[in-house]
């Protein structure tokens, strides 16, 4: 599975070329979010079309493992002087509790170093 960073939701729904390409090379039913990417879509003045974008995907929730692989991300960060925010940290943290690869556009999760992180162009 890989997991949709919400940048990544609404740039295909808007039909960014590299972007369609890239959610259509996977299965549908290898496609999810997280809980937070969730609330970022459901927040968002087109509830209706995110509801039924939220409703076609598995949705990962935070559990131990993947709280204590945010604050590890948060401290590594942080004695780098490097720096984003708490929803991207507990995205991160899911993806690597449930080693699922993060596809977005936030060249700010190239911090991270990590293999479960792919960042679209």
């Amino acid at each position: 599975m890989v997991v949709l960073d919400t940048n990544v939701i609404i740039d295909y729904l808007i039909g960014k070329e590299d972007i369609v390409r890239e959610v259509d090379s996977h299965r549908k039913d290898d496609l999810s979010i997280t809980f937070v990417n969730e609330y970022e879509l459901l927040k968002n003045t087109n509830r209706k079309i995110m509801e039924d974008v939220v409703r076609n995907l598995r949705v990962y929730h935070s559990n131990d493992l993947a709280a204590s692989e945010s604050a590890k991300a948060y401290q590594k960060l942080k004695s780098s002087g490097k720096m984003i925010n708490d929803n991207d940290l507990l995205i991160f943290g899911i993806c690597v509790a449930n080693d699922e690869i993060l596809i977005t556009q936030d060249k700010a999760f190239a911090y991270f170093g990590s293999k479960n992180v792919k960042i679209m162009q």
